[in-house]
């Protein structure tokens, strides 16, 4: 989350010069082996914290860019297992796309590489899908094609959508910050009719999902497969969490990844 991520890295980063900890003091208090801190606040936040300490918003924009990577190499070279690696992995590219920070995306998806541990072939082919999921899904890429039908049965076709902008949501019903965006999108849509809605339910029963969008008084399509984080389109998106918004353009080029309905009016003109 855009708005999560820039208070955690201030916070922080706040707290680490206060405290005089040095940048290598911040990641030795994680134990990279234990695979029990896999997605737990523990991990992310050092994490978090260790890569704005390495930003120095003094320097040129480049050299900024420079620092990150530096960072990211840092961090990924303390995964000695091939779950741990995989899982920070995501976890920086998801981070680092919240920011918007694409310089530094664009050299994550150039990896992986296998430096620090041992990977047999399935698993690196399964590290490269990945890689070469979020490089499909960059800002100024052209967006994957969904060909499916809709909640209501409807044939759909993301590329038949005739609208100078159209807004794709990944969401799930079990997620309270889904629902309450859900409703800020119906009102945003109720004032800019000419822009084009698909929603993508992750998780949840159909006809939830269904009473959801109704009560959300949205005009716009609702995907839902029943495939979950299996889907083919979740995947096809490297979509790793909920909610996830796209703004695409009129040719279904990816124009920005935004945080909420506040984010909108930078790309929708």
């Amino acid at each position: 989350m855009k708005l999560k991520s820039l208070i955690i890295i201030l916070f922080l980063t706040v707290c680490s010069i206060a405290n005089g900890q040095s940048k290598t003091d911040l990641l030795e208090k994680i134990d990279f082996n234990d695979t029990t801190l896999i997605g737990t606040d523990t991990l992310t936040s050092t994490i978090m914290q260790y890569v704005s300490s390495c930003q120095d918003l003094s320097k040129s924009q480049r050299m900024q860019v420079y620092d990150m990577i530096l960072a990211v190499d840092n961090v990924l070279a303390r995964c000695s297992t091939f779950p741990m690696y995989k899982f920070v992995y995501q976890y920086l590219i998801s981070s680092f796309s919240a920011l918007t920070m694409n310089d530094v995306i664009d050299y994550l998806v150039r990896l992986p590489y296998f430096d620090t541990i041992e990977v047999t072939h399935a698993q690196y082919d399964e590290m490269t899908s990945i890689a070469e999921s979020y490089c499909r899904v960059k800002i100024g890429s052209k967006a994957p094609d969904i060909q499916t039908v809709t909640i209501d049965g409807l044939d759909f076709n993301l590329y038949s959508i005739e609208a100078e902008y159209t807004i794709l949501m990944f969401w799930s019903a079990s997620c309270p910050h889904c629902r309450t965006l859900l409703t800020e999108i119906g009102k945003y849509l109720a004032d800019n009719e000419d822009v084009a809605f698909v929603s993508v339910c992750v998780v949840g029963d159909a006809n939830k999902a269904k009473n959801y969008i109704k009560k959300s008084k949205i005009n716009g399509i609702t995907i839902y497969d029943g495939e979950e984080w299996n889907s083919n389109i979740v995947n096809d998106f490297a979509v790793d969490m909920t909610p996830f918004l796209f703004i695409l353009g009129e040719d279904k080029t990816i124009l920005a990844k935004p945080f909420d309905v506040n984010d909108f009016n930078e790309t929708i003109k």
